[in-house]
Parts: C-alpha cells; structure tokens; sequence
C-alpha cells in the first residue's frame, strides 16, 4: 500500500513538472543558490535572485513549502521590494520535530504578478536511520515547565514499537503518531520539573529498548536588587536568588554585572571594579539561561551607600578599673576621612551586655567607662558612616579585657532584735560587688546623743552579722565598711531606735515600710506585713459554721476572720470528717481566702465535720459541726408534705376569714337590689295624683342610687304621700312632670322638716319616664298644665318651663326619689 501511495506521488509530482515547463520558458527569473543550515530543530534557508530578476520593478514573492515525510505540513511567502532584488534573502522556521525523526524537504519557487515559475529550488534533509536498536529524539534537549513537547523514537528495520512514554510525567492519554514507515511521535504536556538530572523518555520494542534526557524546569526568575560601594573603589551588589530553574546541569543560570560576567551569581552577590562618583547611576544586571533571562535594575547614589569594612587590629590601649581605652586601624585609607559613628559592644557573665556609641571623623579609638572593678569582659566593635547611614560593618574580633581592682561597694545593711539585744546584719558582698577579696568588716556604733562616745569593732569574712548590747533608752548611728587589698567602702548606717520591749507583741500582725535614705525625701521601698511570732489560732473562730446538703454532698460554709482576730497567716483549710466505716477523711484547699468545702459521694447518716486552719506553726483553729444526711428521697417527701401543710393552714385561714366577714364581702361584691313598697292600691290614687316635682339638688352619685322607701295612701279623689328618708335637702329648682289620665300627689310625712323633691321616671314596663338634667313637661288628659317634653338619644327626657314650687299647694311638699316604679293599667292606656 504505501508502494502504491509513493508511485502516485511521483507521477502527479512528475505531471506537475510537465505542466510548469512552458511557465518557466516565458518566466526566467527565479532562486538561485539556495543553502539549508540547521541547529538543533532551526531550519535557516539562504538564496539569491537570478540575474534575470534585476530588470524587475514590482514585488518579487517567492513561495516556500517544507514536508516532512513526504507530507506537506507548511506553506509561508516571502515578499521582496524591488529594492532588495539582487540581495541574499533569508527565511527561518522550526520544526516542532527533531530533524533526525524524519526527512524535512523544503522547496522554493517565485512568482511574479500572474506568473509563476517552476519548483526551481528543492532541498532534503534525510532523517536518522536506527541500526541495531531504537533510537529517541531530541536528545539533552531543554524544554519549560508546562509547555508541550514531541518526541519521536526512530526503529531500525523490521521492528515494532512497543511503548513510546515520558518517565515521572502524570499527563493522561498521551498522544502517539506514526511519521514515516520506522518513527513513531510522542506528544506530551510537561508538568513535572526534571529531578537533580534529567527525565527519561522511554522507548521499547519487543527486543530492545532505548532512551533519551530532557530537562525541564523554568526561567530565571530573580530580583530585589541592591548595590552598594565598600571602599569607592568597587561596586558590590547583592539580590534575591530566584526559584530552583531545575537546570543547573543542562543550562544553569549566568549572571553579568554592567556587562562583566559574575562568577559566584548563583550565591546572589557580584561586585564590578570602578570608581563610584558621587550622583545617582542606573546599575544593571541580567540573569540567563536558554529558558529565557531577566534584567534586575537599581538607580541609586553609591556615595551614600558606603558600607564599612570591620575595624582592623583592636587591641586594648590602657586599663583601669571601671575604665577601658581601646585602638584599631582601618584597611581603606578613605575611611579616615569619612565621619564615622561606631558601637562598642560589652559583656560579661551569661546573659550580661551593653552598647555604647562614639563619634568621630576618622575614629581610631574609644573609651569604655563604667565598668566593674575587678571583672572579666569580651568588647567587639561595628562602625558606619554618620552623615548617610545605611548598613553597619561586620563586628571586629572579639577582645578579652580584665579590670583592675577596686574597694568593695557599700553594704547592704539592717538591724533587728534577738534576746534583748540588737544585731547588726549585712549581705556579703557578690563578685562584682568585693571587687577583690574581703578581708574583713568594721563596724563602728555611737550614741546620737552623744558622738564622742564612739566605739568600733571588727569580724572577719564571710561573718555577715554583729550583735550590740545597748542601752535601750538612747538612740544609736552604726555604720559598717568592708574591707579588701584595696582599701575600705563608704560606710553604710542603720539607725537603732530607742527599743521597748513592750512597742510589740506575739500573735499581732504588724505593717512594715522600708525606706531609702537618698539625699532627698526618703523614699519608699517596700512593705511587708508580718509577725514577731505567730501564735496558734484560737479553736471555734471560724463561725457562722454552717452546712448545706446537695444530694449526697455537703457544703461547708463560713465567714471570713478578719486580721486583726488572725495571730498566724493562713495558708489555706483542711475540712475533717469520718465516714461509715471509721475512716478519717479530708479535703483542702491552699486559698486562704476561701470560705467553703465540699464533702462529696456521702453516705446517709450522721456526720462530725471539723474545719482547721494552716498556718506556719500547723493546723489550728478547729470549728465543729453535726450533720444529719438524709436521702435525697426524703427531702424530696420532706419538702412536698411541707408544701401540702403550708397550703392547707393557708386555705383554712382563708376560708375562716371569708366566713367572718361574709356580710361585708357579699355587700361589696354583690350588693342587694331593693324593691319599691306599695303601701295600697295605685289604681284608685292614679286619677287623683298632682303633678310631681323633681329637685335638683346637690347630691353626689352615691346618694342620688339610695334606694328610697315609698309610702302612698289610697283614695278615690285624695292625694298620694310619698315620702323619701333617704334624701333630705335644699331645693333649688322643681321641675313638673304630668302623667297623663292620673294625678300623684306626694306629701312630706310629718317628721320631715325640710322641703322634699320628688324625681318621677317611667320605663317600657311601668309607663316610666327617665329624666336627668332639664326636662319638658308632658301634656296628657287630666293634666292641670300643660308641657312639651324632649327626648333624647339616651333614653333621658329633658324638661323645660320649670315650675316654682311656690305655686304649689302649700300643705304639700315635693319629695326626692331616685326612682318611682308606676303600675301601668288598662284604664290609663
């Protein structure tokens, strides 16, 4: 099959040679002396125009086409100006396969306007042929991380692939294709970097295998540039090396300052040797590898930038004993001009150091000061310029010094009272303190009253205290030196006041303030609290004593003894009990503010609790108590037959005083509503009845809802008494009411002594009229007068044309009725 493919494309290729012949008679001009040249997977063509090509005044276009296998895979133009007629031309393209892989034919031809030339220039690069095993391409070639790659595996003669892979790569589904009759092409997506060598690409047979390197990783990628001037003689510059490229075999980084080549660039420092002159420079440095190269820039003055060398030949000039002189030197003779700030670094001990600073233009020496007397130290040096500080100098070597001796410090010195007696106590100097070896103490007492009747005393080291009988009357001045090879200290005193050893007492907790004596106000050290002795707390202080059962849990409770009622600190409480089995048991706490305790996970039953204090002199101050445990059933029984009792004497009281005061709660919550009294018959009085009055009088409400008592006579043409006990009162104003075909007249009993006013109202039951403030009379048969009556929304019929009541008969007065209930009959209707 692939025999018959290659005989087609020689025919039609052959045809098209024919069918160009004729073109190429009438179209002379065209390539001449092409040239192929390849690097790695560049393919750089060179040709020139034939001479026939110069009389040409339009664009000349020549047509490139390459195959790979015989498989065109790119066509491209070429434009030339008629100005570049007659030069050497130039096309460069890359194969995305290495060369060896297959045979790459390139071919050139030319056209001009509609003319066209034959395929007048063909070149061949022939492929790799495997012999005895398989063979991969490209090889040690440098790829980036995540791009895409191909390689292909060339296998000799007669054999057939097996696997074609990348080793450590993760892509899935890699894309394989065969190019030609023996090469395979392999695909792949790079996402994993090389390791410390390189990554395999595989490719098998059924009887051999072979391989091929590829390194994979990135581009340089550093920056933060910062350049900087010593001696202003080099420029030194220091940056942030970038992420591992992966490829410090196959292609590692170069690095080039101002165009000179760094040698140690890796370590991210270069220096460039040139005098630095004063203003701001742009300094450059580029960073390489065949992945891609990055250019790091700074523009700065370097005049301001001058980072010192250490200082040189430190040595120690003169030695006291809180003094020290110090000397060096300098490498750059530049640096004596400069105005220069140095640190002085001291320590000693473990932990111990300070900084001290000097300036100076040209600074050669210094001065510590001080300084411990008698004492090892370890000084090192860092200086910089003052005027443009920016960075300090490395630190000089280190340089041993020790300090003369001197006479040991003041004391530290105090009094206190033992056996009647006063004694005289003092620290022992430490080493930094002595400043040499103590020989001695002396102490020196004198009474203030006095000072003519000094006295001294010595002890010798390491004795630290001195005991005085004095008069406890007077007031002494003691002062105490200490002594070593180089002389004596500065006294230090304590003042013994005048002493009663009464002033104390054991048991009584005292304040204590210590004070400096300084040239001013004394001042304010410390205060401390505290005893002559402590004395055993008294049994039973600690009360209220009480307990509290939760559950099966008892809590102890108390309140807090003040300090004055404490002889003895306390450091906390112990709580005592014994359980069922005869067991001691106990809590405690270490708070001595604390005011209760919980014995937990008891039995029922009773129990002895004994609360005792800790103090410094043991346990004490014992406070008792007895607690009986219940069940937390029969509390729960308890509390409820508790709760039962208390309602039921609760409702019994309630109950008793309900019954006592059954008449008043009954008239206050549902009073009585009377009924009017009829003492005879309305029927025959009806016609007979005057009109009645209603007075307004000066009642409140409470009066105005008595229920009156009716009393009415009967007779054929008499009048009907009405009398009102309830209401008696000035009248003011009577208004009339008629009922029509009846007549009330309505008389004052005689025991009434004041004018009565009677108010008539009738409802739908009892013909009444209900009437409240100015009311209308009501015309109607058998009426004297006649009236007009309003009635209003409310049910009310006011009343107007008010009658005195002058003009009624005297013998008869108006009685006042909250309400008259008036029978009505068949006759009156």
């Amino acid at each position: 099959m692939m025999i018959a493919w290659m005989i087609l494309g020689s025919l039609l290729c052959n045809s098209a040679q024919d069918g160009n012949s004729k073109e190429d008679d009438t179209f002379p001009c065209g390539p001449d002396g092409m040239t192929v040249k390849t690097l790695n997977q560049n393919i750089l063509l060179t040709w020139e125009d034939k001479p026939s090509c110069k009389p040409l005044n339009d664009e000349l276009t020549y047509e490139l086409e390459v195959f790979i296998a015989d498989k065109q895979i790119h066509r491209e133009e070429v434009t030339v100006s008629p100005d570049q007629i007659g030069s050497t031309h130039y096309w460069n393209w890359t194969s995305h396969l290495a060369l060896e892989c297959a045979t790459h034919t390139l071919r050139l031809s030319s056209r001009y306007k509609n003319q066209s030339s034959q395929w007048k220039q063909e070149h061949t690069i022939p492929g790799h042929k495997a012999l005895d095993w398989p063979e991969v391409f490209p090889r040690d070639k440098v790829f980036q991380l995540g791009s895409r790659a191909t390689f292909c595996c060339v296998l000799p003669t007669g054999e057939s692939l097996e696997k074609l892979y990348l080793s450590g790569n993760s892509s899935a589904n890699p894309n394989i294709s065969q190019i030609g009759s023996h090469a395979y092409a392999l695909t792949v997506d790079l996402n994993r970097a090389s390791s410390a060598s390189c990554t395999d690409i595989k490719c098998e047979t059924k009887t051999s295998d072979n391989g091929a390197c590829a390194y994979i990783g990135y581009p340089p990628a550093d920056r933060d540039l910062s350049c900087e001037t010593r001696d202003l003689q080099m420029v030194e510059c220091q940056w942030t090396v970038g992420r591992n490229t992966h490829l410090a075999i196959a292609s590692p980084t170069t690095y080039q300052l101002l165009g000179s080549v760094c040698a140690e660039g890796f370590k991210g420092r270069c220096s460039h040797k040139m005098q630095v002159e004063a203003g701001k420079h742009l300094w450059t440095l580029t960073a390489q590898n065949q992945l891609g190269t990055i250019t790091l820039t700074e523009e700065a003055d370097l005049t301001k930038r001058v980072h010192m060398f250490a200082p040189e030949g430190v040595k120690v000039s003169e030695v006291g004993a809180r003094n020290v002189s110090l000397e060096w030197e300098w490498s750059v003779q530049i640096y004596n001009h400069l105005n220069i700030t140095c640190q002085l670094h001291t320590s000693h001990g473990e932990a111990q150091s300070s900084m001290s600073e000097t300036v100076g233009v040209g600074l050669t020496s210094a001065i510590l000061k001080d300084l411990i007397p008698k004492w090892a130290y370890i000084l090192k040096i860092r200086c910089s310029t003052t005027q443009h500080f920016w960075k300090w100098s490395e630190w000089s070597v280190n340089i041993s010094v020790h300090t003369l001796g001197d006479v040991p410090d003041d004391l530290d010195v105090w009094m206190q009272v033992k056996d009647k007696k006063s004694v005289i106590t003092w620290k022992v100097p430490l080493a930094h303190q002595s400043h040499g070896d103590i020989i001695d103490y002396e102490i020196t007492w004198v009474p203030t009253k006095t000072p003519d009747r000094q006295e001294k005393s010595s002890v010798t080291h390491p004795k630290n205290s001195f005991a005085l009988g004095l008069n406890s009357t007077d007031e002494y001045a003691v002062s105490v030196t200490a002594r070593n090879c180089n002389g004596s200290s500065s006294p230090s005193s304590v003042t013994i006041p005048i002493l009663n050893p009464e002033s104390l007492e054991e048991g009584v907790r005292y304040l204590l303030s210590v004070h400096a004596c300084t040239q001013g106000a004394p001042v304010l050290l410390e205060r401390r609290e505290g005893y002559i002795k402590e004395k055993i707390i008294p049994d039973g202080l600690f009360k209220p004593f009480t307990w509290t059962q939760r559950n099966l849990d008892v809590e102890v409770t108390w309140n807090r003894v003040s300090l004055q009622r404490q002889p003895a600190f306390i450091q906390g409480y112990v709580l005592y009990w014994v359980d069922n089995n005869n067991i001691v048991m106990n809590i405690g706490t270490d708070n001595p503010q604390a005011t209760s305790l919980t014995a937990r996970n008891l039995q029922t039953g009773s129990y002895s609790f004994t609360l005792k204090a800790r103090t410094a002199i043991g346990e004490c101050g014992a406070t008792h108590v007895t607690a009986i445990l219940n069940s937390p059933t029969d509390n729960l029984i308890r509390a409820i037959c508790i709760t039962l009792v208390t309602l039921v004497v609760f409702l019994i009281l309630f109950v008793v005083f309900c019954f006592r005061h059954w008449e008043c709660i009954k008239l206050e919550f549902y009073p009585p509503i009377p009924k009017p009294v009829l003492k005879e018959k309305w029927t025959a009085s009806l016609k007979s009845c005057r009109p009645v009055f209603m007075e307004m009088s000066h009642h409140n409400e409470s009066e105005l809802m008595t229920i009156p008592k009716l009393y009415c006579k009967s007779e054929v043409s008499a009048e009907t008494d009405c009398v009102d006990q309830g209401h008696v009162g000035t009248t003011n104003r009577v208004e009339a009411l008629s009922i029509p075909s009846t007549a009330m007249t309505c008389q004052t009993p005689p025991s009434a002594s004041s004018s009565l006013a009677i108010t008539t109202y009738l409802n739908s039951s009892y013909n009444l009229t209900l009437n409240n403030g100015v009311q209308q009379p009501i015309s109607g048969p058998g009426s004297q007068e006649t009236h007009s009556v309003v009635t209003r929304s409310n049910g009310y019929h006011p009343q107007q044309n008010t009658v005195n009541p002058e003009d009624a008969p005297e013998s008869l007065l108006p009685c006042v009725f909250t309400y008259i209930l008036l029978p009505r009959s068949a006759s009156t209707e």
